[in-house]
């Protein structure tokens, strides 16, 4: 198959799967169909608002892309059948969630 890319900036289908970050705001519109549903999971929005809100720091930029990049990795966990991996991946979106929560990042 072949790897759908952005006609912006070049970013590939496989490099959002991979990292759970776009190239740009034309790749929501590129891959819409594909990445719908992990976007909703991810940021609770499918479309492009603008970069990390003014307000955040760097810890919590870090907590909230490690947040990110935990729930890429569970959604691959659980398309690849590795069941086993999904329970500890989910203890540790919840501990994050609940870190974020706490510093009003979620």
């Amino acid at each position: 198959m072949i790897d759908k890319v952005c006609n912006n900036c070049g970013w590939t289908l496989n490099e959002f799967y991979a990292s759970g970050m776009l190239g740009c705001e034309h790749c929501y519109k590129a891959f819409e169909k594909q990445i719908k549903q992990t976007l909703y999971k991810i940021q609770g929005k499918t479309f492009h608002t603008g970069k990390t809100p003014y307000n955040m720091g760097s810890i919590e930029r870090q907590l909230l892309a490690e947040y990110k990049w935990l729930l890429n990795e569970k959604e691959k966990a659980t398309l690849e059948g590795r069941f086993a991996d999904i329970r500890p991946l989910s203890q540790q979106i919840l501990e994050i969630a609940e870190e974020l929560k706490k510093r009003g990042v979620l």
